[in-house]
């Protein structure tokens, strides 16, 4: 059996008139069903998406996700699994990167935002996932600081500030939640 890979364009054309109607979603639907039933096709990814096509391949994989049992609200308060990968790969060929969006918006949609702890803990796991470049920088550092003058690492850490990498996370991780806000918002529209 040949295996293949899915590869789609960054994006998809819906002209204005048409637009604000759903379409995007259901060509994207479309095109993921057809595919899905193929047994050669293993895994269906963007190459270079577009914002607006992240936000539209967000929307239909939540909504075809949000019904397997590996994401039900008690599994999603306990973390994301192999067993949620295991079942986007089968049932909806999604890659491991696109899972892992799926379940950090179901998991905000299950999360009690009220409840201090439960919002707490919710943060911390996104901003862990966002905080992943700067702990490669950081890692980065420390080998340059084996090959570097004192000088010359004290002044490539007087370049980065500590400060400046938190502000990004925090801007990141506002970013990213209410892009998740409003893919939840469509999705209790419908």
């Amino acid at each position: 059996m040949i295996s293949q890979l899915l590869f789609f364009n960054s994006q998809f054309l819906i002209l204005p008139p048409f637009q604000k109607k759903g379409l995007g979603a259901k060509l994207l639907e479309s095109v993921d069903n057809f595919y899905i039933g193929d047994e050669k096709v293993l895994d269906m990814t963007v190459e270079d998406p577009v914002d607006d096509f992240i936000r539209l391949r967000d929307y239909v994989d939540v909504m075809k996700c949000r019904t397997l049992s590996a994401f039900k609200p008690e599994k999603l308060r306990k973390g994301f699994s192999k067993e949620m990968i295991n079942e986007a790969r089968k049932h909806r060929k999604i890659n491991q990167r696109q899972c892992r969006r799926v379940y950090e918006i179901l998991r905000l949609g299950a999360t009690n935002l009220s409840d201090d702890e439960e919002y707490r803990q919710y943060r911390l796991e996104i901003k862990n996932r966002l905080n992943a470049p700067f702990q490669k920088e950081k890692a980065d550092l420390q080998k340059l600081r084996s090959v570097m003058s004192a000088d010359e690492y004290a002044t490539t850490l007087a370049n980065m500030h500590q400060r400046k990498q938190l502000n990004a996370l925090e801007e990141s991780y506002q970013e990213t939640v209410a892009q998740y806000k409003r893919i939840l918002e469509r999705i209790a529209a419908t």
